[in-house]
């Protein structure tokens, strides 16, 4: 893995990004980008538990780009660690998902500068938190064309986490079924528990059914973008199997 670190300026601050190459042999003018995100961009590229799509996208000769998420990593600040600190920021006028987004953005851009994903062949995978923020980086910058999110929170109202720090009914707003309309272009892949009590087995129904039937209504007659995969896999813990299924069908998007 040939690793390069940058820094982009989002939203005035100055985040660490790091990009990951395939081999020079394998790199072709079908080469893609994927942003891979978890907690941190450690954990995306070399945790062997969370980091699935990372090496098949290299073999494949795509690149792989990952930061650490708001309030995670080396991004901790005053309104504290986590969901928690998310919560706590949101509640306080900081909003840090808005944050991931231009963080998403400015990090697109450096690497079209670099002459990678300019083709529009830029996908995205994340897990739980980092699904949900994948989508609103989806829903704002077109240029990511696909989504693949494992046991994504789609309400945060839902998680304790985040209700220990921020209202239930002050989190609504953030429910990801407001964007519907604006991913309605966007192919995503969902997958979820049937006993998914942490995000939500039902939330995530719930927005998977609003957003294919958007795009039922706005694309060509049996054109379809987007797969709801619930899953046997118990409590909030996505299977190895579910995760390279993701993998596959960003993999498959590409080809």
């Amino acid at each position: 893995m040939n690793l390069e670190e940058f820094y982009v300026d989002s939203n005035g601050e100055q985040l660490r990004v790091t990009l990951a190459s395939p081999g020079p042999e394998r790199v072709t003018d079908r080469s893609g980008l994927l942003i891979n995100i978890s907690a941190t961009a450690h954990d995306a590229l070399h945790d062997e538990a969370q980091n699935h799509p990372t090496p098949i996208f290299l073999d494949a000769g795509h690149y792989v780009v990952s930061f650490d998420l708001p309030c995670h990593g080396e991004r901790v600040d005053e309104h504290g660690e986590g969901i928690r600190g998310i919560g706590a920021a949101y509640v306080a006028g900081v909003d840090k998902f808005e944050q991931f987004v231009a963080d998403g953005i400015a990090t697109i851009d450096a690497c079209q500068k670099r002459g990678i994903g300019t083709d529009g062949r830029i996908v995205s995978y994340g897990v739980s938190r980092a699904g949900y923020c994948l989508l609103r980086l989806a829903a704002a910058d077109p240029r990511v064309r696909a989504v693949a999110g494992c046991s994504p929170v789609t309400d945060w109202g839902i998680l304790e986490e985040m209700t220990q720090s921020c209202p239930r009914t002050k989190s609504w707003p953030l429910r990801i079924d407001n964007w519907v309309d604006r991913l309605a272009n966007t192919a995503v892949y969902l997958s979820v528990g049937s006993q998914d009590d942490v995000v939500g087995t039902e939330a995530c129904i719930r927005f998977s059914r609003k957003l294919i039937e958007k795009q039922r209504k706005v694309l060509p007659k049996n054109e379809f973008l987007s797969e709801l995969h619930v899953v046997n896999s118990p409590g909030h813990s996505p299977s190895r199997t579910s995760r390279l299924d993701a993998t596959r069908f960003l993999l498959d998007f590409l080809a």
